[in-house]
């Protein structure tokens, strides 16, 4: 491909990226330049944080050795999770697969952003804490986007019982540091449409419920 997009424009305004902004689980390996890299961890630094503490670490893994080893705890503890639930509806087993094939995958993956908060620097609170990551996590997909990449944010590797120990130590973690997510970042091997949602009139409340 060398380097070009499948399908995503090179620039777009910020209601266009909003809109149109999926998760791609399937990625082509081609590498992600370093400058384009540089713009996407910036828009994601300039996200807003509770009392402007910046508390986000970012954690950019692109050697595929590295990729595989993070793979191993993360896949195992997904599978010890599916095996457990019964009752999936087709649709959503049809989701899961993906997900599981994207894992299977993570070497392949370009990069793969470990997404993080630094506690000593945040309040102690959990809305605070996770109010003060996830607004930067959303300018990071959505800057990606506009330079024509695909993501894919995922919670693997981010609580004990999904492989946040082993992927802390692998990558050398520390413990006042918290896994909020993981992000999967490449360019896209397929093209997705506009995604579906509900009409605003199904969720939206004025003045009261």
């Amino acid at each position: 491909m060398n380097g070009v997009p499948v399908g995503m424009p090179k620039e777009m305004t910020v209601l266009e990226g909003i809109n149109s902004l999926r998760s791609v689980r399937k990625f082509n390996p081609d590498q992600i330049p370093e400058d384009k890299l540089k713009i996407v961890l910036g828009c994601a630094s300039k996200a807003a944080s509770g009392s402007n503490t910046q508390p986000w670490e970012f954690v950019v893994v692109r050697d595929a050795t590295l990729k595989a080893r993070l793979k191993e705890p993360m896949l195992r503890t997904w599978l010890e999770r599916l095996a457990g639930s019964s009752g999936m509806s087709p649709r959503m087993r049809d989701v899961y697969d993906e997900a599981t094939e994207m894992l299977r995958n993570t070497e392949k993956v370009p990069v793969i952003i470990y997404c993080c908060v630094d506690l000593n620097r945040v309040g102690k609170s959990e809305e605070v804490k996770y109010a003060s990551i996830y607004p930067a996590v959303q300018n990071l997909m959505l800057a990606a986007h506009a330079l024509g990449f695909a993501t894919c944010l995922t919670v693997h590797g981010s609580t004990p019982t999904r492989g946040e120990p082993e992927v802390k130590k692998i990558i050398g973690i520390p413990d006042h540091v918290k896994i909020a997510c993981l992000v999967y970042l490449g360019y896209p091997a397929v093209q997705l449409s506009s995604p579906k949602r509900k009409s605003i009139e199904k969720f939206v409340h004025y003045d009261r419920w």
